[in-house]
């Protein structure tokens, strides 16, 4: 990797960024300029072959001259020479003019009798420098030709002046050959292989280069077998990247188990829907939609057959929306559906009507019909939120305020309801405050036996005592942690605290007081319920220690809490049902579970004085008296209640709480006194 990297660094700068067809031009460029000089050379050549060709001729016609001469030439009377002298001349179109002069230096022949060549003035060359000189250059050449007059010699000297228009004239024509024949070939040599290099490999590179960069046309199968590689490579890429690309956006936008949006899309649609409405004036709707009891079907039947029912209901979810509605599963049981362009409240009921009779129709699943129903809370842009966040949280607490009023219904978002969820919300955070700094504490109500009018046991009842908000019951942040779940933590506190008071009065007068406790549904449904209080009693007596339960903790899962129940009685803890003769089937519970203690609602004790309410407060006490259970009476704050219990015979049972709970100090004071202050 790093001798690459190493590679790369090397690279000229201006060879990293060059496109194939500036590096075509550039390279035919080249080759224009190694043409060019090329044909120079050609040229040179040529003048080069040209000129030792007429220096050739040239010197051949002088040897013969020059023989000629030495033969035929007598007494230097070339008179009979003429005529061969002429035709020399004017038959060589080399040679312009022959001049012969004798040795004096008198001219005594000239081709050309008009003209007389001064030997003095001339620049003739000897004829054996004709080789080294450029024929260009010299015009003139001159060779001696010796004779003899006996035996005396003599000399004559002859002068070739050379025809140098012809000459330049010869050479410019051998040259413009090359021009008129050899350029334009040359070009359009050149030019058919640009066409070449274009169509055969620019081209197809540049549709190489483009399809990569955009992918938005396939291009046609290329004549070069590497580049139909590549082509053939690519589209196999962009196939496969483009399916991945796909895949990519549905795993960003689409749920994968129902296929519909998921929350990241159904905000960018809601966001875009906001953006075309904000001045429109135009209106839609956002539908929270959460199925009942759903754990209960994944808890019974597995989280695959849940999958199933979630695919179901996406599907009838979509059927029963119009098509320009929008449809997102947030996740579990979860849906949202947006309805665009609203005119009237009309369309939204209808919408749900659809979806809640499609939903609820059963659903057949492994040879079994399976009911399922839904909460739907609504909220409507831009009356209950400006943003879609705004938006889902009220259809949120639309959608719980419907599961509260009986399920399988839908609730509408209004302002009071939004004031009702801060409340909780305020709840949450101050109860988890106070429970790391521990503001929660126990109050302990006396229960009092009516024989002998002295406190044998208390009702633990937790307090949230906040330096700002001061003591808060529990009836204000009890419900909030049954909802949000922080009610296990509460009940798990509650049973340390209890079990921890028990162990401390041990050793002192109190240690035959009975502590009751209250256990809500969320705890004695959760398997961990049994073995957090078979660890707390293993410390104290479990008989001093008593499990208030109310009859709509068993109305769910009742064969799992009777069994749990069981168990909790075979550690000696004993079982009160609280607040008897609220519910409907109380008398058939009594029948089944079996309870220690039966209590009788303070709502009852209240109403005593009213005939109503002295005849279930009387028939009570006859049931309690058939099965010969202990009975408690809520709530007995007045002498009359009192008495009146007194004579009913309630004397020979249990006895009553006096009002008010008391700190644990408080309680402890009170215990000294013999009775309960409200009774003398």
């Amino acid at each position: 990797m790093y001798r690459t990297v190493g590679l790369q660094q090397r690279v000229h700068p201006a060879m990293r960024h060059i496109s194939i067809k500036s590096f075509a031009l550039a390279t035919l460029l080249l080759i224009f300029a190694s043409g060019t000089a090329l044909f120079y050379l050609m040229i040179t050549e040529s003048r080069h072959n040209t000129e030792i060709l007429f220096k050739d001729n040239i010197k051949a016609n002088t040897l013969n001259l020059k023989h000629f001469l030495d033969k035929n030439l007598k007494n230097g009377n070339v008179n009979e020479l003429i005529s061969f002298l002429d035709n020399k001349a004017h038959t060589n179109p080399l040679i312009k003019n022959i001049y012969i002069f004798s040795r004096e230096g008198k001219q005594i022949y000239s081709s050309n009798r008009l003209h007389i060549l001064s030997e003095g003035n001339n620049k003739c060359a000897p004829i054996s420098k004709l080789s080294e000189l450029p024929i260009e250059q010299q015009r003139c050449y001159f060779f001696d030709v010796v004779q003899y007059n006996g035996l005396t010699p003599y000399s004559l000297r002859a002068y070739i002046s050379l025809d140098m228009d012809y000459i330049h004239a010869l050479i410019s024509e051998r040259i413009n050959q090359y021009f008129y024949f050899a350029i334009p070939l040359y070009i359009v040599m050149l030019a058919a292989l640009w066409i070449l290099v274009f169509h055969i490999i620019i081209k197809p590179l540049e549709k190489l280069r483009h399809f990569s960069y955009y992918a938005d046309r396939m291009p046609d199968e290329f004549l070069i077998t590497e580049f139909e590689s590549i082509r053939y490579s690519l589209a196999l890429t962009f196939k496969r990247l483009k399916k991945e690309q796909k895949e990519l956006f549905d795993l960003s936008t689409k749920d994968p188990l129902s296929g519909l949006s998921n929350r990241l899309s159904l905000i960018e649609k809601g966001n875009s829907l906001i953006s075309t409405y904000k001045n429109s004036g135009s209106k839609f709707a956002l539908l929270f939609l959460d199925l009942d009891n759903f754990k209960s079907i994944n808890d019974i039947h597995g989280h695959e057959f849940g999958d199933k029912i979630l695919i179901e209901v996406s599907s009838r979810i979509l059927a029963a929306i119009r098509d320009q509605d929008i449809t997102a599963r947030l996740g579990g049981d979860e849906f949202v559906i947006i309805l665009p362009d609203i005119k009237k409240d009309e369309e939204i009921l209808d919408v749900i009507q659809n979806i809640q009779t499609k939903v609820s129709t059963p659903i057949e699943l492994d040879n079994a019909n399976h009911y399922i129903t839904c909460s739907i809370g609504v909220t409507i842009y831009p009356k209950d939120g400006k943003d879609v966040s705004t938006l889902l949280k009220n259809a949120d607490i639309a959608m719980y305020q419907a599961k509260e009023t009986g399920k399988n219904t839908f609730h509408f978002f209004t302002k009071s309801l939004h004031e009702t969820i801060q409340q909780k919300t305020f709840m949450q955070k101050l109860m988890r405050n106070a429970y790391e700094k521990g503001n929660f504490e126990l109050y302990y109500q006396p229960k009092v036996d009516m024989k002998t009018n002295h406190i044998t046991g208390c009702e633990a009842l937790i307090r949230l005592n906040d330096p700002v908000q001061g003591l808060i019951t529990p009836d204000h942040f009890i419900p909030v942690a049954e909802q949000n779940g922080f009610i296990e933590i509460l009940g798990n506190w509650v049973i340390d605290e209890a079990v921890a008071q028990l162990k401390k009065w041990e050793n002192t007068d109190m240690k035959d007081l009975k502590i009751s406790i209250n256990i809500s549904g969320i705890q004695i449904n959760n398997p961990s319920f049994f073995n957090k209080l078979r660890e707390a009693v293993k410390e104290i007596d479990p008989t001093r220690l008593d499990i208030e339960l109310t009859e709509s903790i068993l109305i769910n899962d009742f064969e799992k809490i009777i069994d749990t129940i069981r168990k909790i009685q075979e550690l000696g803890v004993t079982i009160s049902l609280d607040d008897f003769g609220t519910g409907y089937s109380s008398l058939s519970y009594l029948k089944t579970v079996p309870f220690n203690t039966l209590k009788i609602d303070k709502s009852f004790i209240q109403s005593i004085d009213q005939e109503q309410g002295e005849s279930f407060v009387k028939m009570i006490i006859n049931i309690a008296k058939e099965i010969q259970m202990t009975l408690v009476a809520e709530g007995v704050e007045t002498e009359a209640q009192y008495r009146y219990l007194r004579e009913k015979g309630c004397d020979q049972y249990q006895g009553y709480y006096c009002a008010p709970a008391l700190n644990v100090s408080a309680f402890e004071a009170r215990f000294s006194t013999t009775n309960c202050p409200l009774i003398s």
